[in-house]
């Protein structure tokens, strides 16, 4: 008898690990006078680039969430870029190995995930798509995109085992978007140096990660290898204008502004109204909820350099969102942060501190309210506050780094009742600390 697909896929999910280390160390041999030839990764013959890492979190909650306890998650990544002759034409491809347990699920219960690696174990096909160089003009890319690889970043962030697409956005796209575990079909313009000085990125991308499956299930089942190329679900329409300082030696930008908006066209249901006008809460609703034609929203992000000496740097930044309050769940979200990068002496470390702050929308509390009015015992949602400090420790500069961490989650899940703990109460804040190491060849 053939095993169940649920017992198969963690196995698959270590092997793939296996092949991936294996993969690095061969990477690592026998390439180095050649690479120079690559901006990322390791000459592996034929023009192509490998570039691969092995990540992996470990957290324990001391205390509130959904229980005390501790997770294990696992990350592999490979990517292969090459070009294409000299047609301006370059590609990529590139697969995720997840294996381990979600912290935010068996853990946090939060809105927003303590590690942005966790996800439904598996092998994965990522981003896979063709580029072409439009020289002076910028670049146009077509295939399957991941939209957090280059919309809504912030690189004094990227530290932050916290940071990742932002919650505002995952709780108000169906799967949670074309973010990471998941990429969708779509075409990518960018006009102009985003990166360098000035530009503009275009992104239209489908709309529903998990394909023709209902909003409210899990994608990354649905769509359990990437193997999808769902276009269903609407378009998903993202724009973002960039400009600021030219990078300095050391790679980073004195400072940078973005200003971004998206736009998704598929319907989308109200946070308090049903389809005849009352309060969902209303005894007499028929539990429909109020459908709307599409979603929007805004965004900032902006960074600097506070200060920087010979080998050291103390930069800043922040992210802003904001969303219509009738149709989603988080209306305005706040990211603030800081890294210093060389402390103690030490050039290849860097402290990271994060705020994240999300916050629910008036449509959604007041449905609280109507509820509370109706004699519920049932909290009144507010917002959720994930605060990170961690130390990352380059123990092998640019091959093997350490990063021990602590964050506090203040009212998780926006005091939104998870059944592990009350079906009527907020659960507690959580408190927990980790360890993360990485392996990059």
């Amino acid at each position: 008898m053939s095993q169940p697909v649920t017992r198969i896929l963690p196995r698959q999910a270590g092997w793939g690990t296996g092949l991936i280390a294996l993969a690095l160390l061969a990477a690592s041999t026998g390439t180095a006078r050649a690479e120079e030839d690559c901006d990322d990764g390791h000459p592996i013959g034929g023009g192509l680039c490998l570039s691969a890492s092995l990540t992996g979190d470990g957290f324990g909650n001391l205390t509130g969430g959904v229980r005390r306890g501790v997770t294990a998650t696992g990350l592999g990544q490979a990517a292969i870029t090459g070009e294409i002759g000299d047609s301006g034409w370059r590609f990529n491809a590139s697969a995720y190995a997840i294996y381990g347990q979600q912290s935010t699920r068996r853990l946090a219960g939060s809105l927003t995930p303590p590690s942005n690696i966790e996800a439904v174990s598996t092998l994965r096909l990522n981003e896979l798509w063709l580029e072409h160089d439009l020289g002076s003009w910028g670049s146009i890319r077509f295939g399957q995109i991941a939209a957090d690889t280059e919309f809504t970043t912030a690189d004094t962030a990227k530290m932050l085992i916290s940071y990742n697409w932002p919650t505002a956005l995952s709780t108000a796209l169906p799967g949670g978007g074309a973010a990471y575990p998941l990429a969708v079909p779509g075409v990518r313009l960018e006009l102009g140096e985003p990166d360098k000085s000035t530009g503009l990125r275009l992104g239209l991308l489908g709309g529903n990660p998990a394909g023709q499956y209902a909003d409210d299930t899990d994608p990354q089942k649905h769509n359990r290898y990437g193997t999808n190329f769902s276009v269903s679900g609407g378009a998903f329409l993202i724009g973002e204008a960039s400009t600021g300082a030219a990078p300095v030696e050391d790679g980073s930008r004195p400072w940078v502004l973005k200003l971004g908006a998206w736009f998704h066209s598929a319907s989308t249901e109200s946070q308090r109204w049903d389809t005849m006008g009352l309060s969902l809460a209303n005894p007499a609703s028929n539990g429909q909820p109020r459908r709307y034609d599409n979603n929007g929203g805004g965004y900032l992000v902006a960074e600097g350099v506070l200060w920087r000496g010979d080998e050291s740097s103390l930069g800043v930044f922040t992210r802003l969102f904001a969303q219509p309050a009738d149709r989603n769940l988080v209306s305005r979200q706040v990211d603030l942060g800081l890294a210093w990068r060389g402390p103690f002496g030490r050039a290849d470390d860097t402290i990271s501190l994060g705020l994240i702050q999300a916050r629910v929308g008036r449509d959604a509390r007041d449905l609280d309210r109507d509820r509370q009015a109706l004699g519920e015992t049932w909290p009144r949602r507010d917002q959720e506050t994930l605060v990170e400090l961690n130390y990352d420790w380059a123990a092998i500069p640019d091959r093997l780094s350490l990063r021990p961490l602590v964050q506090w989650i203040h009212h998780p899940a926006a005091r939104t009742p998870d059944d592990r703990v009350s079906p009527d109460r907020p659960m507690k804040d959580a408190l927990l600390v980790g360890m993360r190491v990485t392996l990059t060849y």
